[in-house]
């Protein structure tokens, strides 16, 4: 079998399975509730999916292939000195979040690629995956109304709240809203140019859905590309004339936020939410909210590997068990320090590189709509990876971020291309 005929059979496969990533996902977790096992549907899926895109990667692009390939080994050495002491589920999970990680690193370089070789292949993925994934996210969450799936949150002892979210069939909430994000700036982002009903229509059902898994990701990165997103679509004479109107826009922006803050009880109180963010206030304060308690979870995991783990193995990582043998609750949830305590130097130098490259190839097309649309959406998630996790340790964001990114900034390079001709 010839390379060229290898990466034609791998693109061949991948196009038929990326559109069904979400939709896998989705019966990934009704297999759950349904059978109390899932069978491990998704995980075989997503290996199958990463191991195509590595082929293809490696025959067109060896080095960086190589370059990921090392920095997951180097990763793994802080975590691989605690394995002999530790149950084997331990050693999978070490593995599986570097290679989560790394995914969208790899799901990014094959899908420019593709882009690069297939043009016309790319744009159909595109545009298969993100119709395929809005029908999932919709019906998923109709599922979730009807009263089928999970909750969005766990009910806390001694708080009421009499509505605790919808997440139907999913597993992670915040690994959700996060995908939300992306799918809806994909959509808003394709739907406003010629098609404004279809861009009010995506807006509502994002809007509703986001205050349905009642996360602050959601609910206010949704809110953010609704308002901004015709405004970055807009071309650069645009910013020039209207320069009064946007003066106007921006302080009816700050009134409507005012009222919201003066509000703010009410409209809590009618999410059902009051309880528990009060609940929430009085024992961490603004913090408690803003981070829900993550700083704390982190001061007490750093507490503890300073306590007992040497410098030079806090450089090297000292993996997920080496603190769960002394904590119960070893994550924090924000990427950044997840990623440096477990995997050291290596992980926290994934999470650079990771946000570097995704925000510098948006950064490039920033001339167009399309490209500061992107860049918002990056900068959007590297806050949110930051101050409230599950982006690089998402196993379902990696696939659409990715794809977003690098098929919908060739749709920007064509138009650049095109405004120069």
């Amino acid at each position: 079998m010839t390379a060229s005929y290898l990466k034609q059979y791998c693109d061949t496969v991948l196009c038929w399975l990326i559109p069904l990533f979400l939709l896998v996902d989705c019966v990934n977790g009704a297999l759950l509730q349904l059978y109390g096992s899932s069978f491990s549907v998704s995980l075989w899926y997503k290996i199958v999916v990463l191991a195509l895109m590595a082929i293809a990667t490696l025959l067109q692009q060896a080095k960086w292939a190589l370059t990921l390939l090392l920095l997951l080994f180097c990763m793994l050495i802080g975590p691989a000195l605690h394995w002999p002491e530790l149950a084997r589920r331990w050693i999978l999970a070490d593995v599986q979040l570097a290679v989560k990680a790394l995914s969208p690193l790899l799901a990014f370089s094959y899908l420019t690629a593709l882009a690069g070789r297939a043009p016309l292949s790319a744009r159909r993925l595109l545009q298969h995956t993100l119709a395929l994934s809005a029908i999932v996210l919709l019906l998923n969450a109709l599922a979730g109304v009807a009263g089928l799936g999970f909750t969005a949150y766990q009910p806390l002892d001694g708080v009421a709240q009499s509505f605790l979210g919808i997440k139907g069939f999913f597993y992670s909430t915040n690994e959700l809203s996060a995908v939300l994000l992306v799918i809806s700036a994909a959509l808003l982002c394709l739907s406003w140019p010629q098609h404004k009903l279809a861009y009010v229509l995506c807006s509502i059902t994002a809007l509703l859905l986001a205050l349905s898994l009642l996360t602050k990701t959601g609910l206010f990165g949704v809110m953010l590309l609704v308002l901004l997103v015709p405004l970055l679509l807009q071309p650069a004479p645009f910013w020039q004339q209207q320069k009064k109107r946007l003066l106007v826009f921006s302080a009816l922006l700050l009134l409507a936020l005012l009222l919201l803050l003066a509000n703010a009880e009410a409209l809590l109180r009618l999410l059902g939410i009051y309880d528990k963010l009060s609940f929430v206030y009085q024992q961490r304060g603004i913090s408690g909210i803003l981070l829900s308690s993550r700083d704390y979870y982190a001061q007490q995991i750093w507490q503890t590997v300073s306590t007992h783990y040497p410098d030079w193995q806090r450089m090297l990582g000292v993996g997920q068990g080496g603190i769960a043998l002394y904590l119960k609750k070893y994550f924090a949830e924000l990427d950044w320090f997840d990623l440096y305590v477990f995997y050291g130097v290596a992980g926290i130098a994934t999470f650079l590189l990771t946000f570097a490259l995704f925000i510098r190839h948006s950064w490039q097309r920033s001339r167009q709509g399309v490209g500061r649309v992107l860049l918002l959406l990056n900068l959007l998630l590297l806050a949110v990876a930051s101050m409230a996790g599950h982006i690089l340790s998402s196993g379902m964001l990696w696939l659409p971020w990715a794809l977003c990114n690098a098929l919908l900034l060739q749709g920007a390079a064509k138009a650049e291309v095109a405004n120069r001709r």
